[in-house]
């Protein structure tokens, strides 16, 4: 993705946005920041998120309680207005991440996808949006 915060007027309703060389918690923080904005405008919109490689489940996650105020903040607003996020991470995250990829419309409150191909993403998130437009 070469828009590394995007919420642009020239690629919306498509929100992209690149945390991946971000430490997990500024990660957090700048997905919930993007996602809130984009929830803001009112209209449905989608996003393709670029997330930072986790190889291992750390021991003790900092800032979890942050991310849990963060999250049930952000998901009414997702259930609303988001109609998917498409997160962009190595095989080996999705691995260590599992039991959350499969809780993620449960978790986010809109439709996940999670893949290590950023064009997959992009696609995924376009056909949301042809499918809210009715154009799919």
């Amino acid at each position: 993705m070469t828009d590394p915060d995007s919420t642009a007027e020239d690629q919306w309703p498509l929100v992209r946005l690149d945390v991946s060389d971000l430490p997990p918690t500024d990660g957090a923080r700048r997905v919930n920041d993007t996602l809130l904005a984009a929830a803001g405008r009112g209209e449905p919109f989608a996003a393709v998120l670029r997330m930072p490689a986790i190889t291992e489940r750390p021991k003790v996650i900092g800032g979890v309680s942050e991310r849990v105020r963060m999250l049930k903040q952000l998901r009414p607003r997702l259930k609303q207005h988001c109609l998917g996020l498409a997160f962009v991470v190595p095989i080996e995250t999705q691995a260590v991440n599992a039991k959350a990829i499969r809780a993620g419309t449960k978790l986010w409150g809109c439709p996940t996808f999670a893949t290590d191909d950023p064009d997959a993403a992009t696609a995924w998130a376009y056909e949301r949006l042809a499918d809210e437009r009715g154009e799919g």
